[in-house]
């Protein structure tokens, strides 16, 4: 909310106000790999900052369930470690997936992002102060953002 009182994003769904930022990334572990995420609340202000993060579990069901973080912490014993115990973060961050949700019924939220390479600020198009011209759309929404008519080429080259 803004110094007026006003809500920046209001649910066109539910009519709710706030919405939740999530990133999914991969990190290979030894020979497999690893699904998590991170999330947290997107301000007024189009900055975020990540409160919760989780190990993305496919139970036989497909369903995911929390992780634990703690399983994961350094060793620090002088042993050598297996090598299904190292674990690094894939360098590959084409693959990763960012989402901005309704918190309320979970409503995904078209989004952009105010620098190249899904950087800088996030701006929502439901966003009251959504300018197509100061952003570039996330990857997944770039064929809409054209259907459109926002040339998204022209965006990334005055960036």
């Amino acid at each position: 909310m803004n110094a007026a009182g006003v809500f920046k994003f209001t649910c066109k769904r539910c009519g709710g106000h706030y919405l939740t930022i999530t990133h999914i990334w991969g990190i290979l572990a030894g020979l497999n790999s690893e699904q998590w995420q991170e999330w947290g609340l997107l301000k007024d202000n189009h900055h975020w900052q990540y409160e919760f993060k989780e190990e993305i579990i496919k139970n036989e069901d497909d369903e995911v369930q929390r992780g634990d973080y703690s399983e994961f912490q350094e060793d620090d014993s002088a042993s050598e470690p297996e090598q299904y115990e190292i674990y690094r973060k894939d360098d590959n961050h084409e693959n990763d997936e960012y989402f901005v949700n309704c918190e309320n019924c979970d409503r995904e939220i078209e989004f952009g992002w105010s620098k190249p390479n899904r950087t800088g600020l996030i701006f929502p198009v439901d966003f009251s102060d959504f300018v197509v011209n100061d952003c570039l759309p996330d990857p997944k929404y770039s064929d809409l953002w054209l259907q459109r008519g926002w040339n998204v080429a022209e965006h990334a080259h005055s960036k």
